[in-house]
């Protein structure tokens, strides 16, 4: 009986060498959103689609062009971690940086963050001949719960703009005046696909004066707008 439990322990190896073997994976430590406590040097970035539904009034159709995004975090010392994030549709982008400081339990976790923004587009095509450049901030925090392999995130964040330069051919307006902008709720939830690399599904709503993808028709719309958005992104 002593050879084929010989046999038996050297394929449990074989298999556990070859990748085989089932792998402990924690899907806190791997996700991005979820609030968990990252070790200095962490680092996750994630690639990302949204389809934002912006205001009827912005629009001359209502076919929309999804958001492409790329999205990365940076552990540091203390509890602390850098969250980046670039948002682009070429002719209307967004660059956010921002600190964050979080505390995680056994199931649940929270973090609070302040995120500056900078917004830039331009429109060179078709007769229009415009740009615009917005500085932003945005205070959040984020509440998130684990349930076995799956985690959940819900984030609220403010917004305020801070300064507004916009140019229409030859003329240029610049802005300081600085104005609550509205604010955003996301829920998001991460799984697992394979390895390391996480699915994530998420859910927003906006209600806000301003965002960056409709930029052509701030100075026309002065008014807030309610603007969900879905969003789905890949932990690489």
């Amino acid at each position: 009986m002593l050879v084929p439990k010989v046999k038996l322990t050297i394929f449990a190896f074989l298999l556990s060498s070859c990748g085989f073997a089932q792998q402990e994976f924690d899907i806190a430590a791997n996700s991005i959103f979820y609030p968990h406590k990252l070790t200095t040097g962490y680092f996750k970035s994630e690639i990302a689609l949204s389809q934002v539904k912006l205001p009827f009034d912005w629009l001359e159709s209502s076919v929309q062009t999804p958001l492409l995004h790329y999205h990365a975090v940076f552990g540091l010392p203390k509890n602390f971690s850098l969250d980046g994030r670039l948002s682009t549709l070429v002719v209307a982008n967004q660059v956010t940086l921002g600190p964050r400081w979080g505390k995680q339990f056994d199931r649940m976790s929270f973090n609070l963050g302040f995120d500056l923004a900078y917004a830039f587009g331009a429109l060179n095509f078709s007769g229009f001949d415009s740009s615009v450049s917005t500085w932003l901030n945005y205070p959040n925090a984020s509440v998130g719960y684990k349930i076995n392999d799956i985690v959940f995130t819900v984030k609220a964040e403010l917004s305020g703009v801070t300064s507004t330069s916009s140019r229409q051919g030859t003329t240029e307006v610049v802005s300081d005046k600085n104005f609550f902008n509205g604010y955003t709720i996301a829920f998001y939830m991460e799984q697992r696909l394979w390895k390391d690399h996480v699915f994530i599904l998420g859910f927003k709503n906006t209600y806000a004066k301003y965002h960056f993808m409709g930029w052509p028709a701030f100075s026309t719309f002065n008014r807030f707008y309610n603007m969900p958005e879905v969003y789905f992104g890949l932990i690489l």
